[in-house]
């Protein structure tokens, strides 16, 4: 499989009053190396395996009685995703079944008396998501689908359960090359922590034997999750050319426009597919016009060694209090961020400390939005 992906980020005037409202996260993260190319914009004709997480009418769509995919991925932060599904056929329809699991590692454990981790105590958290998914054709041209997914988020002994529901449908007009997809995501209830590790047990100071001590229980905010309504559309030129298009409303977040194109190939009896995506974040005002304090953009490429990218907190007056995050640059890859990243943190490339073979080249613009051309 060949895969030649270009994902660019663009943010132009908006607010986010919702940004940060809903938890579960770790449900939008794709899966999947051509919906990774695509940028999520192929709902419309997604198909097999892929569909599960994508839009659930496209399981049924199999060329094969069976379908399996394994993936490992190194996410941000030294976070792994791992992700299994299976997918097969039966004579009510086709039935999938799906595995997600965040390794964040061994991370140092820290306390009111112990803000350092001295201890060397670690915890490690668990998110977990467990997706059953069901797609029925009712003709060659339409498919339902449904998923049902089962999410767990555990820290230590405090636990959130949830439950959502995916529901996507797919159409495929009998003349035109064109193909419609439509699909509701993370439907379900509020999630919310419980467990041993929200009561704590307070001691005061210079506390004498026999002194009634304080037991305290935090109290957790119940968390909805990320709805989304994605509606799509491919555009089928050549039968072996798609062009994608796609808008995503948040119900928590910035509204989003995906663009995706891709061209498969025969080779040596093997089909083999490139791709490529596009995605700009539609940032709206709360009631007319735009927002003034997000207007400028900044988008760096780079080319050669693979280097760091570092984001330091700029909040902190102290320089031993402000907190750093490296990203790994690949040769290629480039990055996009709007006026409030740019606001909060600081960002560079941190000196090599030892001599490289390969030179590298970083390209960095920045860029603003005239907001009078907008209104």
């Amino acid at each position: 499989m060949v895969i030649l992906s270009l994902i660019i980020t663009v943010s132009f005037a908006g607010t986010g009053n919702s940004i940060g409202t809903a938890g579960a996260s770790e449900v939008l993260i794709p899966t999947g190396a051509k919906g990774v190319a695509l940028n999520s914009s192929h709902s419309a004709t997604v198909s097999g395996i892929d569909a599960l997480f994508y839009n659930p009418a496209g399981i049924s769509n199999m060329s094969t009685a069976t379908e399996a995919q394994f993936s490992n991925m190194d996410y941000i932060a030294d976070i792994g995703m791992s992700y299994a599904a299976f997918a097969f056929n039966m004579a009510g329809g086709t039935f999938g079944l799906s595995f997600k699991n965040f390794d964040f590692g061994d991370i140092r454990l820290t306390s009111w008396s112990d803000t350092n981790g001295d201890s060397g105590e670690t915890f490690s958290p668990s998110f977990v998501t467990l997706t059953f998914g069901y797609s029925k054709a009712f003709s060659d041209r339409i498919r339902f689908g449904v998923a049902s997914k089962l999410i767990t988020e555990s820290i230590e002994e405090t636990t959130a359960p949830g439950l959502s529901i995916d529901m996507g449908v797919q159409y495929t007009h009998n003349t035109l090359p064109v193909s419609i997809g439509v699909v509701l995501r993370n439907l379900g209830p509020k999630m919310e922590f419980s467990g041993n590790n929200l009561e704590q047990t307070a001691v005061p100071e210079n506390t004498e034997p026999g002194t009634i001590v304080e037991h305290q229980r935090f109290i957790s905010q119940a968390f909805e999750q990320h709805a989304q309504l994605d509606m799509s559309v491919t555009y089928t030129p050549l039968d072996n050319v798609n062009v994608h298009g796609a808008f995503v409303n948040n119900s928590y977040g910035f509204n989003e426009f995906h663009f995706g194109g891709e061209y498969t190939m025969e080779m040596a009896g093997m089909s083999a597919w490139a791709g490529g995506g596009l995605s700009m974040l539609s940032i709206d005002d709360d009631d007319d016009g735009w927002d003034d304090d997000i207007t400028e953009n900044t988008f760096g490429v780079s080319f050669g060694a693979e280097r760091d990218i570092a984001f330091q907190i700029a909040s902190h007056q102290r320089e031993e209090d402000r907190a750093v995050v490296s990203f790994p640059l690949k040769n290629g890859q480039g990055y996009a961020f709007c006026r409030d990243l740019n606001t909060i943190w600081r960002h560079g490339v941190p000196q090599l400390k030892i001599q490289q073979e390969c030179g590298r080249i970083s390209i960095v613009a920045w860029g603003w939005v005239d907001q009078t051309e907008l209104s």
